[in-house]
C-alpha cells in the first residue's frame, strides 16, 4: 500500500451543526543571488539590495537578516519570502515524526521610516495601542507590514518611504522551541537532534509593476477524480455559471511531479514550485467539462505515463505576461495495483469519474458499454413506476414542495451509477482470491454474512459472489466477455484468473447517495436506507455496503468545495484520502448549511434558495415537508 501525507490527526465524523511548457519565468525580476548566513546573536547589519531582487537566504535557529532597498523606482513595493528548506529535522514527514508547521508565525517584516531600520515583532502596534504612546519605532499601516510564513510563503507590499526606501526583516523559526511543540503535542520529534542545520528562504523584491510577479490564490488546485496505476483525473474548479456561454477556456497548466517531505508545508512555496518544474511528470491533456456540482464549466486534466503506487502532488498554473499564479496543490497516490481502471464522460452516469474494476486485457470502450447495458434495464424500471405518479399536476398534487419528480430520477440515476460501477483501489497485498461462486448457498439471514463493526473506508472484495461485479470473477469471465478468450489464448482457469481484477478492494457508496433518494423521491415507492448514528462512524448492517463522510477541515478540501457551509463533513480531502464515494452528494447536503446571507463558492443548483436554506436537514428527516396526493 501507498503510505501517504501524514495526518496530524485522524478524521472523525461529527453531528451536523447548522501539458508543462516553460514554467514560471519572471522576466521582469533579474536575479540577484546572494547567500547570506546570520547569527541569532551577534549584532545585525542591514545589507543593501537593488530593485529588482532574489536573494537567497541562510540563517541558523531564531536568527535574523535585514535589507534595505534605497529609493526604489516605483511604489508599491512587492515583498515575498519563500521557505526553500527546514533544518533536517523537519524533512521526514511521512513517517509523521516532526512534521513541519504549515503556519509559522512572523516571518517577514517591512518599514519605510528611517526610524525603523530592522523591523522586527517588537515594532508590531497592537491594536488598541496609541501610536503616539508607543512611540516613533511602532508601526502602523502607513509605515510597516508584516506577514506570517503560511505553507511556505508569506508576502507584503508596503508604499516606497519618503526618507529613504524600504526595510526588510526576515526573522527564522526557533527549531527547538518547533520540536518541543511538536513534541508535546502528539509525540513528534521526541529524540529528534535540533541542533544542526538551518532554514533556507529565498527573498523577492520587485515594483514597477500592478501586481506582483509571484501570487498564490488562496484556494485548492482541483478536484481529484481518481486515479489508476498510471493516470489521473483533476479537475479545477467551474469558470462560468450553470447556463452560462462558455467562453474561451483559461490558460492553465497542470504541474505533476513527485511528492517530496513537507509537501503540505511548503506547498505554496515559490522554490518548491519551480523544483517541481525540473522533477515534474506526465503529460497532462487539457479538456473542458461540466462534471461537478452546481453545473458551470471546469477544465479536467488527464495526466498519462505516471508509475504506479507512487505519491504525487499537482499544482494549478497560470502563465501570464508579468505575472504566475499558483493554487495550492493537492496531493494524491496512483493504484499498486492493475486490477482498477479510470472511466470518465460516461453517458448513462455523468457524474461517475473515478476507477472501477476491469478485466486487464478488456479495452476501456467495452467496460464502458458492460455497465451502460448493465444500468439501463434498471434505469428504465425505475422510470417507468416513477411515472405512474403525475409529476407535473399541481391538481393531482404535489408530493413535495422542494422535489420534483426530475430530482428523484436523478438521485436514483446516482445511487444506481455508485453501486452499479463501484469505486476501485488497490487491495492490501496478502489477500488472496476467495471464489466461491460455484458453492454459495444463501442462509437467509444476513447476519450470517461478514458486517463490520464499523463503517470503512474499504471494503476487500475477494469473493466476486460477495460482491457487486460477480460477472468479473474467473468463474464468469469467459461467458461475460467472450472476446477475450480465442484458439491461441483459451479460457482455461489460469487465463481468467489472470484477467479478472479479483481481488481487489471497493470504496464503499456514501450512505448519503441511499438518503438523497429516500429525501427526493415520491413516498408510494417505499425507499428506506440503513439508519445509524450520525454522530460516530457504527452504522450496523449498513456498514457491510456503505460508508460515511467525515470531517475534513476547510484548509484540507478539494476545489470547488462551499467555502460558507458550516457541514465540515466531506467524502475526500486534498490528500487523496476517500472515505465514501459520494458522486458530489456532499457537496449536496453540504448546500444546505450555506447561511442565508452568504453565497457560495461555486453556482448553486436551480432549486429555490429560501427552502434550501431553511430545509437544512432535509436528509435526516426527508419526509417533514412531503405532501400526500390528493
Amino acid at each position: 500500500m501507498v503510505t501517504r501525507i501524514h495526518r496530524r490527526q485522524p478524521y472523525r465524523r461529527r453531528r451536523p451543526w447548522s501539458l508543462l511548457p516553460t514554467f514560471i519565468s519572471l522576466s521582469a525580476v533579474t536575479p540577484l543571488l546572494l547567500t547570506l548566513v546570520a547569527s541569532g546573536v551577534a549584532a545585525q547589519t542591514t545589507s543593501s539590495i537593488t530593485d529588482p531582487s532574489t536573494i537567497t537566504i541562510e540563517l541558523v535557529s531564531a536568527a535574523s537578516a535585514f535589507f534595505h532597498l534605497a529609493s526604489p523606482s516605483s511604489s508599491p513595493v512587492w515583498v515575498s519570502l519563500s521557505l526553500c528548506s527546514p533544518p533536517p529535522a523537519f524533512l521526514s514527514s511521512f513517517d509523521g515524526s516532526a512534521t513541519l508547521p504549515y503556519k509559522l508565525d512572523k516571518a517577514l517584516f517591512l518599514s519605510n521610516t528611517s526610524a525603523v531600520t530592522q523591523p522586527g515583532p517588537d515594532n508590531i502596534r497592537d491594536a488598541d495601542e496609541s501610536l503616539t504612546a508607543a512611540g516613533s519605532t511602532r508601526l502602523d499601516a502607513s509605515t510597516g507590514a508584516y506577514s506570517d510564513l503560511s505553507r511556505g510563503y508569506a508576502n507584503a507590499t508596503l508604499e516606497s518611504g519618503a526618507d529613504g526606501g524600504i526595510w526588510i526583516g526576515v526573522f527564522a523559526p526557533d527549531t527547538a522551541a518547533l520540536l518541543e511543540d511538536l513534541e508535546g503535542g502528539n509525540g513528534s520529534g521526541s529524540g529528534t537532534d535540533s541542533s544542526g542545520g538551518g532554514w533556507t528562504f529565498e527573498l523577492q523584491v520587485s515594483s514597477g509593476t500592478a501586481s506582483p510577479p509571484y501570487v498564490v490564490e488562496g484556494a485548492a488546485s482541483f478536484r481529484l477524480g481518481d486515479t489508476d496505476s498510471s493516470t489521473a483525473l483533476l479537475t479545477t474548479a467551474n469558470y462560468t455559471a450553470a447556463g452560462d456561454d462558455t467562453p474561451a477556456p483559461p490558460q492553465w497548466q497542470a504541474l505533476v511531479a513527485p511528492t517530496q517531505p513537507n509537501a503540505f508545508a511548503l506547498g505554496r512555496s515559490h522554490c518548491a514550485v519551480r523544483a517541481a518544474v525540473g522533477s515534474a511528470v506526465g503529460t497532462a491533456n487539457a479538456s473542458a467539462t461540466t462534471r461537478g456540482y452546481g453545473g458551470g464549466t471546469r477544465t479536467q486534466f488527464v495526466v498519462e505515463g505516471l508509475a504506479p503506487g507512487r505519491n504525487y502532488t499537482a499544482w494549478l498554473v497560470a502563465n501570464e505576461t508579468d505575472q504566475t499564479r499558483v493554487w495550492d496543490p493537492v496531493h494524491f497516490a496512483t493504484k499498486s495495483g492493475d486490477s482498477c481502471r479510470l472511466v470518465y464522460d460516461i453517458e448513462a452516469c455523468p457524474s461517475v469519474a473515478y476507477s472501477v474494476p476491469a478485466p486487464r486485457s478488456l479495452d476501456t470502450a467495452s467496460l464502458v458499454s458492460f455497465f451502460n447495458s448493465t444500468l439501463s434495464a434498471s434505469l428504465a424500471n425505475f422510470s417507468r413506476t416513477l411515472t405512474t405518479f403525475p409529476c407535473g399536476s399541481k391538481d393531482m398534487g404535489l408530493y413535495s414542495i422542494v422535489s420534483t419528480c426530475d430530482d428523484c430520477l436523478d438521485a436514483y440515476r446516482t445511487f444506481l451509477c455508485s453501486t452499479t460501477l463501484p469505486r476501485c483501489t488497490d487491495a492490501p497485498p496478502a489477500t488472496t482470491l476467495n471464489d466461491t461462486s460455484g458453492a454459495l448457498v444463501l442462509a437467509g439471514d444476513l447476519a450470517s454474512w461478514s458486517v463490520p463493526d464499523e463503517f470503512s473506508t474499504s471494503l476487500v472484495r475477494d469473493d466476486p459472489a460477495a460482491s457487486r461485479t460477480p460477472l468479473l470473477g474467473p468463474t464468469a469471465l469467459g461467458a461475460t466477455f467472450p472476446s477475450l478468450f480465442n484458439a491461441s489464448y483459451p479460457a482455461t482457469a489460469a487465463h481468467a484468473q489472470a484477467e479478472s481484477p479479483f481481488p481487489y478492494a471497493e470504496v464503499p457508496p456514501c450512505l448519503d447517495v441511499c438518503y438523497l433518494v429516500e429525501a427526493r423521491c415520491p413516498p408510494f415507492l417505499g425507499w428506506t436506507c440503513p439508519r445509524g448514528k450520525v454522530d460516530d462512524l457504527y452504522g450496523g448492517t449498513g456498514s457491510a455496503a456503505y460508508g460515511v463522510t467525515r470531517e475534513v477541515p476547510r484548509a484540507e478540501r478539494q476545489a470547488g468545495d462551499l467555502d460558507r457551509s458550516t457541514l465540515d463533513l466531506r467524502a475526500a480531502d486534498r490528500f487523496g484520502n476517500v472515505f465514501c464515494n459520494a458522486l458530489d452528494t456532499d457537496l449536496v447536503q453540504a448546500a444546505q448549511f450555506v447561511p442565508w446571507t452568504e453565497s457560495s463558492s461555486v453556482a448553486a443548483p436551480s432549486r429555490p434558495r429560501l427552502l434550501r436554506r431553511f430545509l437544512p436537514l432535509f436528509l435526516l428527516l426527508p419526509w417533514a415537508l412531503c405532501v400526500a396526493p390528493l
